[in-house]
């Protein structure tokens, strides 16, 4: 664990947020490149990630306001304020970020499913330096177990000195794979849209069973499933729908067009 990355008398610097912006900043950046290859105006991008970033700070905070309320409730009045630093639910900030999106694309008359399909993996990799963030501060731990690649947290940790899955550099590594997965696969998209929905589909495969390596958790559903892999489990289903939809729309078109 390494929660505090700089320490000052009058102010610490986390290694979370540190992280988390560093993420939001190098997923710009790279979508942002994206746009000018792609003849999308990069300005309007670099605006939408501004957007995007608030968007999917509010959602985060309001999913884990919602599905995790006691746990909100115990940190609020035990830090007030200073409990809105943690306590992020990534699934919360995908949809607001992407329903923002849906929004300035709109209003400002650019093609959403193109630049979705931009966005994409970018969104893979800046939510990989979020997950090396909480591991850094500890959060979203795994079960005990005994594999080599184990890690032990030191106190005050709620694991300390027992070996844990490390269920953040699952994510972390899932993350990135999907990233250069999704970049190599974009110049072979066959329809808008293809691209944005493999994302939503990969990652919510990889995050249904890290979830099952996860220790952090009091409730589960069936007395197996987590919030979070019911929601995966949703968004799967989801994915797999539009994808076949828009699959058959492409090849009706195509044939159309012979």
């Amino acid at each position: 664990m390494y929660p505090i990355l700089i320490h000052m008398r009058w102010l610490d610097i986390h290694t979370y947020g540190v992280l988390v912006a560093a993420g939001f900043l190098i997923g710009i950046a790279v979508a942002t490149h994206r746009a000018r290859r792609e003849g999308l105006p990069p300005e309007n991008i670099t605006d939408l990630g501004v957007w995007l970033v608030a968007a999917g700070m509010v959602g985060g905070k309001l999913f884990h306001i919602i599905f995790f309320w006691n746990e909100f409730i115990a940190a609020w009045r035990a830090e007030g304020l200073r409990s809105l630093r943690e306590g992020f639910v990534f699934y919360g900030g995908l949809v607001v970020a992407a329903l923002t999106a849906v929004i300035y694309l709109r209003a400002k008359r650019l093609p959403v499913a193109k630049v979705l399909d931009l966005l994409a993996p970018c969104v893979a990799l800046g939510h990989a330096l979020g997950r090396l963030g909480c591991f850094f501060t500890g959060c979203c731990y795994g079960k005990a177990c005994l594999l080599p690649w184990a890690v032990t947290f030191p106190p005050p940790h709620a694991m300390a000195g027992i070996p844990v899955h490390p269920t953040e550099l699952y994510e972390v590594i899932g993350n990135v794979a999907l990233f250069l997965g999704l970049s190599a696969f974009a110049k072979h998209k066959r329809f808008n849209g293809q691209i944005w929905w493999l994302y939503v589909l990969g990652y919510s495969l990889l995050r249904f069973v890290v979830e099952f390596f996860r220790g952090d958790y009091d409730v589960h559903y069936f007395g197996i499933f987590t919030i979070s892999q019911v929601i995966a489990a949703i968004m799967i289903v989801v994915s797999l729908a539009v994808l076949t939809y828009l699959h058959s729309g492409a090849r009706a078109k195509a044939k159309t067009l012979r």
